[in-house]
């Protein structure tokens, strides 16, 4: 059971990890006002789109955490992409009307992947967190 849950988050953050990829190529579209809650976050993600680098540094991260995460260095995915799936939640907590609307499903569940990585991890993580 254990082993079948870790295979099913594994691929369910690949696929989340393949959307930043696939929005480069444009085989999502650009993003409209109807996909957000606020204003403000559709303003925000426009400035994203527009701005385009932080688009190519989320896609390369997120295809080197891919890699990670299926040659056996889970840990390392899970830390790489930490720092984007904080700011994914506090997107959808701060601007886009909170964690409960349709938009924040796929950063809460990258988030509890992301959660359960670290969680499985934790002893190899002791030495990182010790005092040196």
């Amino acid at each position: 059971m254990k082993k079948t849950l870790h295979i099913v988050a594994k691929v369910i953050l690949s696929l989340i990890l393949l959307l930043p990829v696939l929005g480069l190529t444009g085989m999502l579209g650009e993003p409209t006002r109807d996909f957000y809650n606020s204003d403000e976050a559709y303003a925000f993600i426009q400035m994203l789109t527009e701005v385009m680098f932080i688009n190519y540094i989320m896609a390369v991260v997120h295809i080197i955490a891919l890699i990670a995460l299926w040659t056996k260095r889970e840990l390392l995915a899970a830390l790489l992409v930490l720092p984007i799936t904080v700011n994914v939640v506090a997107f959808h907590l701060f601007l886009d009307g909170g964690l409960l609307t349709g938009g924040a499903i796929l950063g809460n569940i990258m988030l509890l992947i992301n959660l359960y990585l670290l969680w499985i991890h934790r002893n190899r993580l002791k030495t990182l967190l010790r005092a040196s």
